[in-house]
């Protein structure tokens, strides 16, 4: 991988173009056109700094509204790329390929341009220093022990990763490369939990580069830091790591509250489309493999900057997501926004996208945002929705 990207000589490697055919309740749908790309980029994060990189970015639109923009521009608030956080890449966030799951799809067949991309450190975008399984911490180091580790050792590359900077600078290359390709002058964003402050953060700093942002479980803190630490990168590790039994059931099913929340059969498509993405990570410690997770040293998302905030917002929040209580703070000082919705639903927790009762209708919500930046006609107001009706 490493090689293919070095060899970008900054234009986009196309990996892959392909269309398939979608079916929902036995209705053939217009065909979607997919194209998987890795977008040239010179990385800010202190590992690699400096190297040619290619942030991968997978593309999804309809076979007609693609036609209709060859040599012509997107209509506008078409455009919309998905960022995930810090526990699992895009593509099984937001591209699920089980059932009507997929937002990338259900966005294209919306008349949406829809894109996803992976920061380093996930998915098929750069790992530096992830592949040495000494870059653990002592505790992440026992669950890899006998495979691939004989015993613990010392960190060949003693630092955190990535931060809030790298993760902005990714976030902007790639929306150049959006707005270009498209000849749109701003681009939606969509971000999960860590992608919360990746892409509102980003909006803050860039207003005249975002139309709309759609927040779901947003990680937030009112009195977080504003300036970067002075010394970057941190004293740490590069990676954790999650096991199937820790993500599965210690972060989603222990907060599951109601009958039906969950399709049964989901589960293992969840953490197949997982390590899917992390090929090295799928064949580590136990026989289902574990998700290699880079770390973060993060700043400047918080009231100041949530208050700079110029695009629509739109908020979803679980109630029995661990981040519930950032909600409402984070909406009160999104003041520099003239339109913002805070949405919380029962029976949902950080995970509410693979859930029953809420992902088809969250899915709906943020197509009419990103299109009219309203909610029932409302540009503003907090709203709960009960196990998926409104």
């Amino acid at each position: 991988m490493k090689s293919c990207i070095l060899n970008l000589t900054g234009v986009v490697a196309a990996i892959g173009t392909l269309s398939l055919l979608t079916s929902v309740d036995g209705l053939a749908q217009e065909s979607v056109v997919i194209v998987d790309v890795f977008v040239p980029h010179v990385s800010t994060v202190p590992a690699n700094a400096g190297d040619k990189v290619g942030i991968f970015v997978r593309e999804k639109i309809s076979k007609r509204l693609k036609e209709n923009t060859e040599g012509s521009r997107l209509p506008p608030g078409r455009a919309v790329l998905f960022v995930h956080g810090s526990l699992a890449p895009s593509l099984p966030v937001f591209d699920l390929p089980y059932q009507d799951y997929s937002w990338m799809v259900a966005f294209a067949e919306g008349g949406f341009d829809a894109f996803a991309m992976d920061h380093t450190g996930f998915g098929r975008s750069p790992r530096p220093e992830m592949n040495d399984p000494c870059n653990f911490d002592a505790e992440a180091q026992s669950v890899v022990i006998p495979n691939p580790l004989v015993t613990h050792c010392d960190p060949t590359y003693g630092y955190t990763l990535t931060n809030s900077q790298s993760d902005w600078d990714e976030i902007d290359t790639v929306v150049d490369y959006i707005r270009e390709l498209r000849g749109v002058e701003r681009v939606s964003l969509v971000g999960w939990s860590r992608g919360g402050p990746r892409t509102a953060g980003y909006a803050a700093r860039h207003p005249e580069k975002v139309d709309k942002l759609v927040l779901l479980a947003p990680a937030y803190s009112a009195l977080g830091p504003s300036a970067a630490p002075r010394n970057i990168p941190r004293d740490g590790f590069p990676m954790t790591l999650i096991t199937r039994e820790m993500y599965m059931q210690e972060r989603w099913h222990g907060r599951v509250a109601c009958d039906g929340q969950i399709d049964p059969d989901i589960e293992p498509i969840v953490w197949q489309t997982i390590l899917g993405v992390d090929p090295l990570g799928s064949v580590w410690g136990p026989p289902d493999g574990v998700l290699r997770v880079s770390t973060a040293t993060q700043w400047g998302w918080n009231k100041e900057y949530a208050g700079r905030v110029q695009a629509p917002t739109l908020i979803f929040m679980g109630e029995q997501d661990f981040l519930f209580e950032a909600a409402e703070p984070l909406y009160s000082d999104l003041t520099g926004t003239a339109s913002k919705v805070l949405i919380t639903m029962e029976c949902a927790t950080h995970y509410a996208f693979w859930e029953s009762l809420h992902y088809k209708l969250m899915q709906g919500v943020s197509m009419e945002w990103l299109t009219t930046g309203k909610y029932q006609g409302q540009t503003g107001g907090v709203y709960t929705i009960r196990q998926g009706v409104q």
